[in-house]
């Protein structure tokens, strides 16, 4: 079904790109990444839902500061530098939204974006 907010356009495609990139990065070959629209009451927005590694529980609270790197082994793998996930919540902010991360080691990550219908 449709969903409808208001938003810059070209920042919104950023949000998005940012967060399917990333998935894809950390989820194995052939593995599964699922993209979907959520609509909440006065919120609307997107998931995007990998089977990848996960984040673990200790560096969870840290991935949106500009640089963190949880896992230097696995950083020196799939490259970056850490800035990206910042990025992501600064313009999901500067839309009056919120983002939310639910992960578990080796099953996967999942995260929606939610922008208010009536104020974006």
């Amino acid at each position: 079904s449709d969903i409808w907010f208001r938003g810059d356009r070209d920042k919104v495609v950023q949000i998005l790109t940012n967060i399917i990139n990333n998935a894809l990065k950390y989820t194995p070959e052939n593995g599964e990444v699922t993209v979907s629209t959520v609509d909440e009451g006065q919120l609307a927005g997107f998931k995007v839902a990998d089977k990848g590694m996960g984040i673990s529980s200790q560096n969870l609270p840290h991935i949106f500061e500009r640089f963190y790197r949880g896992d230097k082994s696995r950083a020196r793998k799939t490259g970056g530098v850490g800035i990206g996930l910042s990025i992501v919540k600064a313009l999901v902010e500067a839309h009056k939204g919120k983002i939310i991360v639910e992960s578990e080691l080796e099953k996967g990550s999942t995260f929606t974006v939610l922008f208010p219908k009536e104020e974006v």
